[in-house]
């Protein structure tokens, strides 16, 4: 049995930025939990066999096939009660990823052990109060754009504790073709 992570992966360029704002909250209070995660946006996560992850993947696959690409900002530091400290999307763009994060889920038609409904790009996590003001004292303006164009499927890796990127499944942008409404004559 493997455990999968479903996320939306940002662009490099996002990705390197949010690993230089990890370095430097490091530099300032030490090792934190997600410091090496490479930045991402979780939808969710499971553990299955193979061949329940294939039956998986083929759901998402579908269903990506008939989402257009769409550009997101993130422009805000945040954090919540339990510690972690992120950068979140601008309304417009929590909106659209709430709407797939939301429905991902619902197209794999298997149970998930975790799911996020609250697009975040995380920063650490875990953080105590002292830390979370160090975070918020360094960081005072951000903002990151990418275009979501796929939803990237990872695996664990239990050797270096972190999700390795398995796939990534692309929208197509196609038309979802209309069911057809049968009549009783």
């Amino acid at each position: 049995m493997s455990k999968y992570s479903v996320v939306f992966h940002p662009s490099e360029t996002v990705i390197e930025a949010v690993k230089e704002l990890k370095e430097q909250l490091s530099a300032k209070i030490g090792w934190f939990p997600s410091k090496n995660s490479l930045a991402h946006v979780t939808i969710c996560e499971f553990e299955y066999e193979d061949e329940t992850y294939k039956n998986i993947k083929s759901r998402i696959a579908n269903y990506c096939r008939y989402q257009n690409p769409f550009k997101v900002t993130f422009n805000a530091f945040e954090n919540y009660t339990n510690g972690a400290f992120f950068i979140a999307p601008n309304s417009e763009s929590k909106t659209k990823m709430a709407e797939i994060m939301k429905e991902i889920p619902k197209q794999i038609q298997f149970p998930v052990s975790h799911k996020s409904s609250e697009p975040h790009i995380s920063i650490g996590r875990q953080l105590t109060e002292s830390q979370l003001k160090i975070a918020y004292s360094l960081f005072d303006s951000v903002d990151l754009n990418f275009t979501c164009e796929s939803i990237t499927i990872r695996i664990f890796n239990p050797d270096r504790k972190q999700y390795d990127v398995l796939e990534t499944i692309p929208f197509l942008s196609k038309i979802e073709p209309k069911k057809e409404q049968l009549t009783l004559f």
